[in-house]
């Protein structure tokens, strides 16, 4: 009932209110603000004491280093201008407002003059300050292969990790492993309380020391959900037995999580604190499973009930399951907690002495490190790991939920392996719904100043993916430049693909080779498997796509022009253009005709108005009444001529194009056109993702931003 009442107020509490706007002058206290290339940012407390997202932009190196010798937490005298976050691209993409919410920010403020900067005080900046310090300490003095694993498992710091790395953990399942834990906390106070022992320290005033360095080690690792969960468990624990009280894990587990929601709310919305608590509470409610089981046979207990536990939430944030997770963790959780973990907190120790005994240890500890990463990858190589469901709504996760807990709830009374369709019905069923689904879908997919389109034939017969968005990158001094830049292909094509439960693309038509529509080409092929490339005749010289050739390379790339075209069930595809095999520029686009129970598309990638007539000229009577037109190169001028849109007349268009570009795109003359025309305009710019859908011969729209 306790936990019932708290929940109800804290999320009273975490009702969204109206952010801040206006302009802002004052000073901001940061805890740990991160430098990026030219960009400072973090969460910051005013002289109100209400967070505030805040981000400036730096103008110079000199400027750059000043601000990093501050370290990571100082004081910041300010002038700036409250922003509206930006709306995600789609549901599935990244939410700026939602992130704030999580934060419990009241506003997200664009810094525009940066008049002092001081270094931070207080037991907290300097915790952040040895945390930094310490970091640091790791890159210099550990060899640069060991370098970003041991930064992640014994400070919690992941920046270091590449995209590569990220997706060979998720295709394994392992993840969690490279994250602080309760198994590190365990370790940390084990070696503490030994220590001490062994300096002849009384248990009781051990114990006392406990309680106070883990809540200090819990914030230089980072202060993540985990590792706070890890550490409030122990310090509820300890604190009990001084008094001598018993306290069980179920009521330390308990005791923690309505703490830590009534300090912060926002944890409640916190990936981390989710699978976190998800999945402690179910591997304590299933104690009873590893009465009399053997270390090895409790390990894999462990490792399997907490996989089925959190499968759900792993469903719900990530949209995918490892499914080869539960045989490489039955080896690799052993291994990091026998060996790797306990390896990395000594290597940290004899870091600091003389001698040379680091050098000695790295010598042995080395190549056994890097002959399990390149098993590790190899193991990440092999096909058919991944399990894409996608996105569960509402009412698919708490079916989920309840299979779980039917399992659990049999399985505790008597294991038997017929249990395992309980747990397997809900996520097959979700994964079988889109193969019954009569309906075609088209989604103008939101890559800001890119094109992307994604093609769902009936049935799931086939999967279609025209463009891939891209960012279009620009001469910037070397202090500009980010550790992680954006990459829209990994970060908003493929996240929707995957949330609508797709894992493979049958056909990738890349349109022409701009950078604004296939930049974001290689991290597709990089996360999905695709086995048809289409690209434009000619342009297989071009730098971007000579760039993308190793990562096509299990493709089919094929080369089509006009007159090419092929049948799936009553979809009709046919190539308008272009006419012959000399690459020379956006009227060369790979321009596709779509027909499908009497709807029609037209994608004309970044065709202009000398391309526009060509096709009007060869496929007029055929074009007309079009009824969705992608529009050519964003709504540029040169494009959407009077003629071409006379000639179509769609009933509806669509512009790609980024919010605030710097092209100005769609231009105020092609809407203007569109207008007097009596033409309906979406932009993904102003509406989001725009999803089409064809049932029985009728269309119907839905945008991401209504």
């Amino acid at each position: 009932m306790v936990s019932l009442i708290s929940f109800i107020i804290m999320d009273a509490r975490l009702a969204e209110a109206p952010l801040l706007t206006g302009s802002f002058h004052g000073a901001l206290i940061f805890d740990e603000m991160a430098l990026d290339g030219d960009r400072l940012s973090g969460f910051a407390t005013a002289s109100s004491g209400r967070a505030i997202y805040a981000s400036y932009r730096i103008r110079s190196i000199e400027e750059q280093q000043r601000l990093q010798e501050l370290g990571p937490s100082a004081t910041l005298q300010v002038v700036g201008t409250f922003t509206e976050p930006r709306p995600p691209a789609h549901r599935y993409a990244f939410d700026m407002a939602g992130y704030l919410q999580r934060h419990n920010a009241t506003g997200m403020l664009e810094i525009e003059t940066l008049d002092s900067a001081t270094p931070g005080t207080g037991l907290r900046a300097h915790l952040a300050r040895q945390r930094s310090e310490l970091i640091e300490h790791i890159e210099s003095s550990f060899p640069e292969s060991l370098t970003t694993e041991a930064q992640a498992l014994l400070l919690g710091d992941r920046s270091g990790m590449d995209a590569e790395q990220a997706r060979i953990q998720r295709t394994l399942g392992i993840t969690h492993l490279f994250a602080i834990s309760g198994l590190h906390v365990g370790i940390v106070s084990g070696m503490i309380y030994f220590v001490l022992l062994r300096l002849r320290i009384r248990k009781e005033s051990a114990t006392v020391l406990l309680l106070i360095v883990l809540p200090l080690y819990a914030v230089m690792a980072g202060a993540a959900p985990s590792v706070l969960r890890a550490c409030a468990m122990v310090v509820f624990v300890l604190a009990a037995r001084l008094f001598g009280l018993h306290v069980s894990a179920i009521q330390a587990l308990s005791a923690s999580f309505i703490l830590f929601l009534w300090i912060d709310p926002g944890l409640l919305q916190d990936i981390g604190f989710q699978l976190s608590y998800g999945a402690s509470f179910g591997i304590i409610a299933s104690l009873k499973l590893m009465e009399g089981a053997s270390f090895i046979k409790s390990g894999l207990i462990v490792t399997a009930v907490s996989q089925l536990c959190l499968y759900p939430l792993l469903l719900f944030h990530f949209f995918e399951i490892s499914l080869s997770s539960f045989l490489v963790n039955a080896i690799y959780v052993p291994l990091f907690t026998l060996v790797i973990l306990p390896a990395n907190f000594i290597l940290l120790a004899v870091s600091f002495l003389p001698l040379g005994v680091d050098a000695i240890l790295f010598a042995m500890y080395e190549p056994l490190r890097s002959w399990i990463e390149g098993l590790t990858a190899s193991l990440a190589g092999l096909p058919r790991q991944v399990w894409t469901p996608g996105r569960p709504s509402a009412g698919w996760l708490w079916l989920m939920a309840v299979s779980v807990l039917l399992f659990f709830v049999q399985a505790e009374k008597r294991f038997r392996l017929k249990f395992l369709l309980i747990l397997l019905v809900p996520p097959l069923l979700l994964t079988v719904k889109p193969y019954l689904d009569p309906r075609l879908h088209v989604s103008f997919i939101d890559v800001g100043q890119g094109d992307s389109a994604l093609i769902e034939l009936p049935y799931r017969k086939a999967l279609y993916l025209i463009d891939a968005g891209g960012v279009l990158r620009f001469d910037r001094e070397p202090f500009q430049e980010k550790s992680r830049p954006f990459e829209v292909g990994r970060q908003t094509v493929v996240p929707y693909l995957k949330a609508r439960g797709i894992s493979s693309i049958d056909l990738f038509i890349l349109s022409h080779p701009d950078a604004d529509h296939a930049e974001g080409a290689d991290e597709v092929f990089e996360e999905l498997a695709v086995e048809r490339l289409h690209i434009t005749p000619g342009s297989e010289a071009n730098a971007l796509m000579t760039a993308l050739a190793p990562s096509a390379r299990e493709a089919r790339v094929e080369l089509p022009k006009n007159g090419a075209g092929w049948r799936v069930g009553e979809t009709q595809f046919s190539y308008l253009s272009p006419v012959d095999d000399l690459y020379e520029g956006n009227d060369d686009s790979l321009v596709l005709l779509m027909e499908h129970q009497g709807q029609r598309f037209l994608f004309t990638g970044d065709l202009e108005s000398e391309g526009e007539s060509g096709v009007v000229e060869r496929y007029g009577e055929q074009l007309a009444d079009m009824t969705v037109l992608k529009v050519g190169h964003h709504g540029s001028k040169t494009s959407s001529s009077q003629a071409f849109l006379e000639a179509l007349r769609p009933q509806i268009s669509v512009v790609s194009a980024g919010i605030d570009n710097r092209y100005g795109h769609p231009s105020p003359e092609v809407t203007a056109r569109f207008g007097e025309l009596g033409l309906r305009l979406l932009s993904t710019a102003e509406n989001g993702t725009i999803r089409m859908t064809i049932e029985d011969g009728r269309m119907t729209v839905d945008t991401s931003r209504k």
